[in-house]
């Protein structure tokens, strides 16, 4: 029941996830508060009569202070048994339990925000409870009620953290959000530490299929001085954004589609202020506050997220939770199907059941044994392919960019990422081939394969069932059903992956860990077509495999060099690119295993159950147990059907 509550909360309150990202102290805390009208303008009267600003959000939110870990706000409803009025229910994980939350409360005030939501040590010391202090927190999350968008928000780390565990968290945000919110500051322009993160973002907007990103300019309130030429200091800044931003993505494939209609100007602060100067009755402050909200624009961000929801992408979001409840429901449902008909047999037909249940057991034993052989042989068959396609492909690279590189200052680092930009897609084009590239090549290798897995396990499993009760729907092995990823019990290629990967001279473990996760199949990116999702396996492996490998040297004989090792490069990224694939076809192989161990399993039951019945003082009447199973196993099956139809 617990599980069933969390995929409908999941369902219900976040019909769109939207990740947040920006560099340290960009001001994403400050707006995720405001984008839920969660933000609170409180002015303070100091000793001296002056008043001062202070605003009241969901996290902390400093120019100093820094969000800490991960922090996620998720909308609830009703029946999540916790008070999210106000600003919020606060809970934690810390890195030693972090699949454990402690509650922290309603909303807590302003220091006890800071000790766990940001990297204040003083309000750590002071406002943590005896038991959390020391702790290092894995992640936040602060549950709302009467949101005012149907999101759930993840406030993601500025840039790496020190901790490898908030690295796997936010990597497994990046995957849920349907959609991304880039922040910066009004009162700086973009530099490079926000270049490699836009190129961060644009790698994901490739890879999963062009997902929407949002671009976001927020304080214009701090940097609202006019100039000389009667413009707003935010304006200029706005412009040279929205030109850096073109400027250091020319030449990229579909860049207008990412970068959109660039930068929204906003400003958290007024609207908040507004709001409260509208709440004070008189009318003047009404008017003010109404102007202040309008100057704000946040309406027109909140009017873009509302687009975003209607073209579909809450669709999307149901669709994938839909798609995972199904699956665990699935083996449920099939065991309640095998105690159904177990309950029903005749008392004298329970002493051949077992014997025939027996048989069956042994026979799926001995597929179990051969099916991995068997598959990878297959598999084996189809990346020798795949190979092949990739012949020819050191003198492409050479007839394209060798005269490319001549000229160019290879010690610049604008040039050389212009270089390998130009590189990248001379290769992923070479991938993406109409006819014989190694992206059609692997498509229809890839195909044929799932699909010969999906008949070798259907075979298997359609033979563990006897004849009269094959109708049921529960015994079919679907296609949703084998692009699972598999449990970690049945799982092979992920530590295998991180080994080799982590081999690789010059690459962290979390990036490691983040490309090997992606290579085993991680859930959130299991809709991708193949080929595509082998591409950017290949291009993040390639891309940590080669960092830092570039040699100092004089500019003729970096250029010389740099076109000599378009070979290398051609090679690394073929093995690259087999060694995706390979990942990827060996997921279904320990899919395939495990839905037939799950299979075995079900008949051991089921023979516990028949020796049972046999073993019981004059054969237990099941009249009962039948009569509660019946309408539970018609309830799974429409229940199923459901969710079918809400996967897309």
């Amino acid at each position: 029941m617990d599980t069933i509550n969390r995929y409908r909360t999941r369902a219900s309150s976040a019909l769109i996830n939207i990740g947040m990202v920006g560099t340290f102290s960009s001001g994403k805390s400050f707006l995720v508060s405001a984008l839920q009208g969660k933000l609170d303008y409180a002015p303070v009267r100091g000793e001296d009569g002056m008043s001062s600003d202070r605003y009241l959000g969901l996290l902390y939110s400093s120019g100093r202070a820094t969000t800490v870990c991960p922090a996620s706000v998720q909308p609830v409803d009703d029946s999540s048994g916790v008070d999210a009025s106000g600003r919020g229910f606060l809970r934690v994980s810390f890195a030693d339990q972090p699949s454990q939350w402690h509650d922290i409360g309603n909303s807590p005030d302003q220091r006890k925000l800071a000790a766990y939501t940001s990297s204040d040590e003083q309000a750590a010391a002071e406002s943590r409870s005896a038991e959390h202090l020391g702790r290092t927190l894995a992640e936040v999350e602060v549950l709302i009620s009467g949101p005012e968008m149907p999101a759930k928000l993840y406030d993601l780390p500025g840039t790496e953290s020190p901790h490898a565990l908030h690295d796997v968290i936010a990597e497994r945000a990046w995957q849920d959000s349907d959609c991304f919110v880039f922040v910066t500051q009004a009162t700086r322009t973009l530099s490079q530490p926000d270049l490699d993160l836009i190129n961060k973002l644009h790698e994901h907007h490739v890879r999963a299929m062009g997902k929407k990103v949002l671009w976001v300019m927020t304080g214009i309130d701090r940097a609202a001085t006019i100039d000389y030429r009667d413009r707003a200091e935010w304006q200029e800044t706005l412009a040279r954004n929205d030109a850096y931003l073109r400027e250091s993505l020319h030449g990229v494939d579909g860049v207008d589609k990412f970068i959109g209609r660039g930068f929204i100007p906003v400003s958290a602060a007024w609207e908040a202020r507004g709001r409260w100067l509208r709440a004070q009755g008189d009318e003047g402050d009404r008017l003010g506050g109404e102007n202040l909200i309008a100057r704000s624009g946040m309406h027109a961000l909140r009017d873009e997220l509302r687009d975003l929801i209607a073209a579909g992408t809450g669709r999307r979001h149901l669709s994938t939770v839909a798609h995972e409840a199904k699956m665990v429901l699935v083996p449920h449902h099939r065991a309640l199907v095998e105690y159904l008909d177990s309950a029903r047999l005749p008392l004298e037909r329970l002493a051949t059941e077992r014997e025939d249940l027996a048989e069956r057991a042994l026979h799926l034993k001995t597929a179990i044994d051969a099916l991995r052989e068997q598959l990878e042989s297959a598999l084996r068959a189809h990346l020798r392919n795949v190979r092949h396609s990739f012949r020819g492909l050191a003198g492409h690279l050479r007839e394209v960019l060798a005269d490319e590189v001549d000229g160019v200052d290879l010690t610049k680092e604008k040039e050389v990422a212009r270089l390998d930009a130009l590189k990248e897609r001379v290769l992923q084009q070479w991938v993406a081939h109409e006819e014989n590239g190694p992206g059609r090549v692997w498509g229809r290798g890839y195909r044929e394969f799932t699909n010969g897995v999906l008949a070798t396990v259907r075979a298997a499993v359609d033979e563990t069932w006897r004849v009269d009760i094959k109708s049921v729907g529960a015994s079919r092995v679907d296609l949703d059903e084998i692009m699972v990823e598999p449990s970690p019990r049945h799982r092979t290629e992920g530590a295998d992956m991180i080994s080799t990967i982590s081999g690789w001279t010059g690459i962290s473990t979390p990036v490691a860990t983040a490309v090997a996760a992606l290579a085993t199949g991680t859930p959130a990116i299991t809709g991708l077509a193949a080929p595509a999702l082998v591409t950017v396996l290949a291009t993040a492996i390639y891309w940590v495999r080669t960092r830092g490998e570039r040699r100092q040297s004089s500019r003729d004989l970096l250029r010389e060099e740099w076109v000599d090792d378009l070979k290398t490069v051609a090679d690394q990224y073929c093995e690259s690119y087999l060694l995706a694939a390979g990942a990827r076809g060996t997921v279904l192989i320990d899919r395939a295993v495990e839905l037939l161990s799950q299979r075995r399993d079900e008949l051991s039951l089921k023979i516990i159950v028949v020796e049972s019945r046999l073993a019981a003082p004059g054969n237990l009447d099941l009249s009962e147990t039948i009569a509660r199973l019946e309408p539970l196993c018609r309830k799974g099956e429409s229940l199923l059907a459901e969710l079918t139809g809400f996967i897309e």
